[in-house]
């Protein structure tokens, strides 16, 4: 009998180890790649960053970060798919904050933007501009302002989507000054400066990290941007303040999981993310394309924040009749 004492234990033994072994797994995480999927086209602002993102978080976490691009409806897609994903912290996304703040109120989604997904962190927000090319005949703002309404819905606009920052403050400018122009959505920043520099649109709007480049090498004149500070690489940009608008809206950053993900996981994606926008080559990319990154918001703080900004689009959509109600 007390021979079998040590076989008994041993099987004793082994059934914990089975029973805590997934809380193992939590604390040997990351032990393979992370993929993170990038709501918009490679190229654009949210490409850019999220790659400089990864690069310093990798650093910290001890594995790969792969980025892989999954663009289309203003990051709806990708965070539609994210919510199909297991949620063992392999799978992440990087986006803007439209596929929880905007897009509900479009359209009927697949996910509750509250209900299936982690809301990690907050890691910046984008200064919104409004640019065309630098031989466009439109000088000023106000050039752009006089044409459009000599001109009824003759003014091209291009832009990431029509819940996007840079259409829904147009079209509320475009409501006071007395003026229409003809929208032209697209996947995100990078296939509208084509379109721009190809002549297919007489201007676009989207974030100053997608159109630095452009404005530096004297591709892209920037008229207008949605932020009291300016812009440092293009000062003589009219402000929204000094236009007279006093309108703005927060284009933000945000790094999401699926639902369910286990709290031990999700705090350290968050640890080694916040911590990554305090290191190279985020901080460089980050300051030479002007977003603004401050103190991150993360867990139940974002998700409030996210929930306040879900309510103030909601009003913004109505007021430019684009809410799904009164497309039906």
């Amino acid at each position: 009998m007390n021979r079998s004492r040590p076989a008994s234990l041993a099987l004793a033994l082994l059934a914990l180890a089975v029973t805590v072994s997934p809380l193992g797994a939590q604390d040997a995480f990351p032990s393979k790649p992370i993929t993170v999927w990038v709501g918009f086209p490679p190229g654009g602002g949210t490409d850019i960053l999220t790659r400089a993102l990864a690069e310093s978080a990798e650093k910290l976490l001890g594995q790969k970060i792969v980025v892989v691009n999954k663009p289309g409806a203003s990051g709806t897609v990708a965070t539609t798919e994210l919510t199909k994903a297991k949620p063992d912290g392999y799978t992440l996304v990087s986006n803007t904050d439209t596929p929880v703040t905007r897009s509900p109120h479009l359209r009927d989604l697949d996910y509750d933007p509250f209900r299936d997904l982690t809301h990690i962190m907050l890691y910046g927000r984008y200064k919104v501009v409004w640019a065309v090319r630098e031989d466009s005949p439109h000088k000023t703002w106000k050039d752009v302002v006089e044409w459009a309404k000599k001109n009824p819905g003759q003014l091209t606009f291009g832009h990431p989507g029509v819940a996007s920052t840079p259409n829904l403050v147009l079209t509320r400018i475009a409501a006071k000054e007395g003026f229409t122009f003809r929208t032209v959505p697209f996947a995100g920043d990078a296939p509208s400066v084509t379109a721009l520099l190809g002549g297919h649109v007489a201007m676009i709007g989207g974030s100053s990290s997608s159109f630095a480049g452009y404005v530096q090498a004297k591709r892209m004149r920037l008229l207008l941007v949605n932020e009291r500070e300016g812009i440092d690489y293009s000062p003589q940009t009219l402000t929204i303040e000094k236009a007279g608008y006093g309108v703005e809206s927060a284009t933000v950053l945000i790094i999401m999981a699926p639902k369910g993900l286990p709290q031990p996981i999700a705090a350290k994606i968050e640890k080694a993310f916040v911590e990554a926008t305090k290191m190279e080559p985020f901080v460089s990319v980050a300051k030479k394309s002007e977003t603004i990154v401050g103190d991150s918001l993360t867990g139940p703080a974002l998700t409030d924040f996210l929930r306040k900004l879900n309510v103030s689009y909601e009003q913004m959509i109505k007021d430019a009749g684009l809410y799904k109600s009164e497309k039906k």
